[in-house]
């Protein structure tokens, strides 16, 4: 999986930054930024704008391994001191840092612009979703919803900041 060009660790990194960006200073636990990273790239399935990637066979498969990547993605946004772990009465949760909105914006590709234009939407779209909302959207594109909220009880999705 480290050795992927596309869709690797740093790629996976940048998206959720992007995403964690438009919606800053929300923080979002894992599974909603699965479902965020998802409805990112595949925005049309949604009624978004046009898709960021190319609809692929089996890229519905893709939500099964999100998690991992996103926590690969995490660590190295992180690391750059561009995210932060945060802990609120709903669990952990991410959240861009205030280098965040910065780094983002001097990033000037086509592909950046077209990310920053997705993840404004993703945010308007679904950045206050709760888990129901989640499971409700990925089933009823046959996806597989336990992947994105294992069957248990509901975390919240939004986290909201402690004061540390």
């Amino acid at each position: 999986m480290m050795n992927q060009p596309l869709n690797g660790p740093l790629e996976t990194g940048l998206r959720v930054l992007t995403i964690l960006t438009s919606a800053f200073p929300e923080a979002y636990d894992i599974n909603a930024l699965a479902f965020l990273d998802y409805s990112l790239l595949h925005s049309e399935e949604f009624g978004g704008p046009e898709s960021l990637h190319p609809d692929v066979p089996n890229h519905t498969s893709e939500i099964a391994i999100k998690r991992e990547l996103l926590e690969l993605g995490l660590q190295v946004m992180i690391r750059a001191r561009l995210v932060t772990l945060q802990a609120g009465s709903g669990g952990i949760g991410y959240a861009a840092t205030d280098n965040a909105p910065g780094f983002v914006e001097l990033l000037e590709s086509s592909y950046m612009h077209q990310l920053r234009n997705r993840a404004d939407w993703v945010i308007e779209a679904f950045g206050s979703a709760n888990s129901a909302d989640i499971r409700e959207k990925m089933s009823a594109l046959g996806r597989w919803p336990e992947f994105v909220d294992p069957p248990g009880p509901s975390p919240r999705r939004r986290m909201e900041a402690t004061d540390e």
